[in-house]
């Protein structure tokens, strides 16, 4: 079974087998949608107590590394998780922890005086449409309309469209019920699982967990043997997938068993 599956099995569960060949396992994990529930309020999503100790499980493991890989802003997605030695993933990709010190990508630096003023001018635009509100997030915009009362997806959309289409290396994208606006630089939260997993021996395999559409890049660039799983129910490019966020933490305990060689009855039971 590729990455590319288009209709992923129903049991994720029943992969042990291939996991446990592998010496080690690099867990990228998406923040809201899988570590966190969705909330209408984009500040409110916490990670879960159930998720925060199966991550701290993970990293003090010998034999993985575990990055939480998110389109919220660096400085805001860390407090969020706060669990030292992990590495975090901020912007899609653009923004990231070496050695525990911000990295920004330098093309998306180079763009950081264009955003401002692109900025200005959405917010002047989008002004008299209430609840819709620009979350600027450095090196990128991110113009949420989850709670807006009358304003469309569709006209939110056009109006971000038409500010900056005409700008120069700068492009927008779409997630669930937001429109990003980013550097033109072709970097994504699937290039940056590449850049990942290029930090560990080549015997680990790579297990991606997120619900977003912008997860469908990371899945797109697992090889055989990796494992994409989907939070949620869509089509997607990943292999397997578990049905709700809630789910999230018995996955990730499940990896547990795996590195360590167990699996639970109940699981066992249902393949």
């Amino acid at each position: 079974m590729t990455a590319q599956q288009q209709t992923p099995v129903a049991n994720v569960y029943s992969i042990d087998r291939q996991l446990g060949e592998a010496e080690g396992l690099l867990v990228a994990l998406d923040f809201d949608g899988t570590l966190a529930p969705i909330e209408d309020d984009p500040d409110a999503p916490e990670i879960t107590p159930a998720n925060r100790r199966a991550v701290e499980q993970l990293q003090d493991h010998p034999d993985t590394m575990v990055a939480v890989v998110s389109g919220r802003q660096l400085a805001d997605l860390r407090p969020r998780v706060g669990i030292e030695g992990i590495r975090y993933v901020g912007n899609h990709g653009l923004e990231y922890t070496v050695d525990g010190e911000r990295e920004v990508h330098p093309e998306a630096e180079a763009r950081m005086a264009d955003l401002q003023r692109v900025r200005e001018e959405i917010e002047t635009r989008l002004a008299d449409m209430a609840g819709v509100h620009v979350e600027d997030k450095a090196v990128t915009l991110t113009v949420h309309y989850r709670r807006a009362k009358d304003a469309s997806a569709e006209a939110v959309t056009a109006i971000v469209n038409e500010v900056v289409d005409p700008v120069e290396g700068l492009k927008t994208g779409s997630g669930k019920m937001i429109v990003e606006v980013k550097p033109t630089v072709d970097w994504h939260k699937g290039a940056i699982v590449e850049w990942l997993a290029d930090e560990v021996p080549d015997t680990w395999r790579t297990v991606y967990v997120g619900d977003d559409t912008t997860d469908e890049d990371a899945f797109k660039v697992l090889g055989e043997g990796d494992f994409g799983v989907l939070v949620g129910e869509r089509s997607t490019a990943a292999d397997y997938r578990v049905p709700a966020q809630c789910e999230v933490s018995r996955l990730l305990n499940w990896l547990l068993g795996v590195l360590e060689g167990e699996m639970p009855e109940e699981d066992r039971e249902k393949q």
